[in-house]
């Protein structure tokens, strides 16, 4: 999605390598499938263990829960039991930044928003959303990916909180106020937090969190679904994460996607088949992100997670069940994050550890 509305939707993977419409691994893996099985009819006496291997091969490659190949999620699983399952994030205020070490070292800038509702008739949100444009060009100008985030939560009295967070300051952002402690997650402690991980949820000191992430939202239906998160905000963490990239390769990447879906629009209609309507709006609105980012305008890659904080095991299935069902309702799919629950609350801190 680029700083400007040229028809990006939640879901497009411009960023993922595709040939002839498959991600790179499962194309790898149908090609060694063939390769064995060719070989097979070729050579004489071929062996059971073999076909067997061949036919393990075309069940990774075969779409399972939530979109992905069953040869990711093995190697989700693979890498879940494989790791242990304490680590620490360490909190801390140096001058003006934030650190957050979990998974290296990372200094972000933290900045306060003052709510003035969800409606602001004076024009006072119009104008911020184009300095937060303005701002994302000018790191994308700057060269180096930057990350900047937007958390929204409830601080002690239920206060709504929502606080800015970027990695490369190159300009502040508009009428937003430095302050480094704002951007403290008020799911860890300052100083070493440790987080025992399980396979549907991660603990610290004082809760048993769940980071949910946003899968798809329904066409039109977007207030909605960020309104049903927000009636939760209470026992919720809602972030925002775009990482922003350097010009030359937010065109390297735009220029890619548009090569890899018209390769596989020709070759679609030159077999005789049908190209879908769906299919053709999604290569049209990678031309016109193309021609923005030609433009000058900056390139974001997004992801949202939602945190579910509980005191306890059985409270947290509770709103899980909860949040994952008005989501629903909303046209908001959520993925569980089953085996990551680690990786996505790290992800989701402020300047995306790892992300």
């Amino acid at each position: 999605m680029t700083s400007e509305d040229v028809g990006a939707t939640l879901g497009d993977a411009d960023a993922d390598v595709r040939w002839l419409g498959l991600v790179r691994h499962r194309l790898l893996l149908v090609a060694a499938a063939i390769a064995l099985s060719t070989i097979a009819l070729v050579r004489r006496g071929s062996q059971p263990g073999q076909w067997m291997v061949i036919t393990v091969l075309v069940a990774l490659t075969a779409a399972g829960p939530g979109g992905r190949s069953w040869g990711e999620l093995v190697v989700i699983e693979a890498r879940f039991w494989l790791r242990r399952r304490l680590s620490w994030v360490h909190v801390a205020v140096e001058a003006d930044d934030l650190i957050i070490t979990a998974r290296g070292q990372h200094r972000v800038g933290t900045y306060d928003f003052t709510h003035r509702g969800r409606l602001d008739l004076s024009g006072y949100d119009a104008t911020l959303a184009m300095g937060l444009s303005r701002m994302a060009q000018s790191m994308a100008s700057a060269g180096g990916a930057a990350h900047v985030a937007l958390h929204v939560e409830a601080r002690g009295d239920d206060a709504v909180i929502t606080s800015l967070s970027t990695t490369s300051p190159v300009v502040p952002p508009p009428q937003w106020r430095r302050d480094p402690h704002v951007g403290a997650p008020r799911t860890l402690r300052m100083g070493p937090n440790a987080l025992i991980e399980r396979r549907d949820y991660v603990r610290t000191r004082d809760h048993v969190l769940r980071t949910l992430r946003v899968a798809a939202v329904a066409p039109g239906r977007e207030a909605s679904a960020l309104q049903a998160l927000s009636d939760r905000v209470s026992w919720l963490t809602l972030s925002v994460h775009a990482r922003v990239l350097p010009a030359r390769r937010a065109r390297r990447v735009t220029a890619r996607a548009v090569h890899q879906v018209g390769s596989d629009a020709q070759l679609t209609s030159a077999a005789g088949f049908r190209w879908s309507a769906h299919r053709q709006w999604e290569l049209e609105a990678l031309r016109r992100r193309e021609n923005a980012v030609a433009a000058g305008a900056a390139l974001c890659q997004w992801a949202i997670y939602v945190v579910v904080v509980a005191s306890t095991i059985e409270q947290l299935r509770d709103r899980v069940a909860e949040v994952t069902s008005a989501a629903r309702a909303a046209g908001l799919r959520l993925e569980q994050g089953a085996s990551r629950q680690r990786e996505w609350f790290e992800f989701q801190l402020p300047g995306g550890p790892g992300w």
